[in-house]
């Protein structure tokens, strides 16, 4: 409860002092247009980094992830419930988030261990495939079935519900690397479970990219009548993709010889490299996440100093996430949510139960793992940056009105999801027995397939 207080505390002291704008640089005389300064954009966001990691502990004293506290503190003082933070605010903070997830990435990429994957190579391959057939087969089928409720949809053709129904379902099977990373930080989860569902998440945020713009090509001329068929955008991704992993290579051997040969201060310099990265992605069109987990993958598997990155990011961790998901939050619209609750509660609870379907039919064909056919699921709900990257994309591809509609749907969808997904993950792993204060499992290269610990 003094977490909670202090939090109330700062928050108030906070809205006092920007009722001195002279203070802020962001004076005016009467009648001039009133603007947000970036340092009022820091100060505020100095004080929810602080509320957002208190109401976290608060959160931790219920069992409940850290991460969600950080979410909502961002939702509540973001700029659809209290405006303690405006879109301008956020934008000033855009670096800051892309340093956060940058080592959120490198972080991803230094936990895919190969040796881990193919000791459960036929789970993680059947589940994912079962996973994105499913998904997208059964939100085509659900999109039919309720076009006739859908504004945007009623009264259209087989072939504009079959291209919107594509898009929303290959957008259902995006994931968020964010979400499962910080959660198995934060409760240091480690054994087969939360190995499967590292390796999926990863996996899949590397064929998304590319699998969305397929889906795109085909979809378009489907929604828009007078388009055609354009596999240049899918070869123009692809190229990013290849690029993208390249130089993630490219920065693992750096961060290699640095770690071989200079041995000192190596956030610092890993810092700087992130910054440096940061401006190259905007020169080159490149995908910033995938250049931080490959050089976390690189790193990790084709040198001795996996561990001594990991560790060097795990101990600026908390930081880190606080950051983050405090800015995820603050993002998030929460008002798309509440102008068409009736139609994202329908997209969430389809997503949710065609994932169930994928995972379990993918870990049933792999010979049975009661584990996670069970609780397998609930590790793929949580969705985050990539998502609304790709749903940008759509907004700006396909014309009105059904690309803003499909982005409104997705974007309502991922307040929620970003809110549940991590606490039903928090709850799997609770289940598996694989979080350090409960039982350790005896035979973890085992207890999947028995269901035994």
């Amino acid at each position: 409860m003094r977490s909670l207080i202090y939090a109330i505390f700062l928050i108030g002291i906070t809205l006092i002092i920007l009722k001195i704008p002279v203070f802020l640089g962001t004076h005016h005389p009467t009648g001039a247009p009133q603007t947000v300064s970036i340092a009022q954009s820091v100060m505020l966001f100095g004080a929810v980094l602080i509320v957002a990691y208190l109401i976290g502990r608060f959160f931790s004293r219920f069992k409940l992830p850290k991460i969600t506290g950080y979410l909502l503190v961002g939702i509540v003082l973001g700029p659809d419930i209290a405006s303690f933070f405006t879109r301008q605010n956020i934008a000033h903070l855009q670096l800051i988030d892309e340093i956060a997830l940058s080592l959120i990435a490198l972080t991803a990429g230094g936990e895919f261990v190969l040796s881990r994957v193919k000791e459960q190579l036929k789970l993680l391959l059947n589940v994912t495939a079962w996973q994105i057939i499913v998904v997208i087969g059964g939100m085509v089928l659900f999109i039919f079935f309720l076009s006739g409720y859908i504004d945007f949809l009623r009264g259209a053709s087989p072939s504009l519900i079959l291209g919107a129904g594509l898009l929303l379902g290959v957008l259902a099977v995006a994931k968020s690397p964010a979400t499962t990373i910080a959660i198995i930080t934060e409760t240091r989860s480690r054994g087969p479970f939360t190995n499967f569902i590292l390796g999926i998440t990863i996996f899949k945020d590397l064929i998304i990219v590319l699998l969305f713009a397929f889906v795109l090509a085909f979809a378009e001329p489907l929604i828009t009548a007078s388009a055609e068929i354009h596999f240049q955008f899918v070869l123009k991704i692809l190229l990013e993709i290849i690029l993208s992993l390249g130089a993630g290579v490219l920065i693992g051997g750096v961060l290699y010889l640095y770690m071989k040969f200079i041995k000192q201060d190596t956030f610092l310099f890993l810092f700087g490299m992130i910054l440096l990265v940061i401006e190259m992605v905007h020169l080159f069109h490149l995908e910033l996440i995938l250049i931080f987990m490959m050089a976390g993958f690189f790193v990790q598997n084709f040198t001795h100093f996996g561990h001594d990155l990991i560790e060097t990011i795990e101990k600026s961790s908390l930081p880190v996430y606080v950051v983050f998901f405090a800015l995820a939050g603050a993002s998030l619209q929460f008002s798309v949510l509440m102008d068409n609750w009736f139609l994202t509660l329908f997209f969430v609870s389809a997503r949710m139960l065609t994932t169930h379907l994928g995972t379990y039919i993918g870990a049933r064909i792999s010979g049975g793992f009661p584990l996670v056919e069970k609780y397998g699921w609930m590790g793929f709900v949580g969705q985050a940056g990539l998502t609304l990257g790709l749903v940008s994309i759509i907004e700006k591809e396909i014309p009105a009105p059904y690309g803003v509609s499909i982005k409104t749907i997705i974007v309502a969808a991922i307040a929620i999801n970003q809110i549940v997904g991590p606490m039903l993950f928090r709850y799997a792993l609770g289940k598996s027995k694989e979080i350090p204060e409960q039982p350790i499992p005896v035979t973890q290269p085992t207890h999947l397939k028995t269901g035994t610990v």
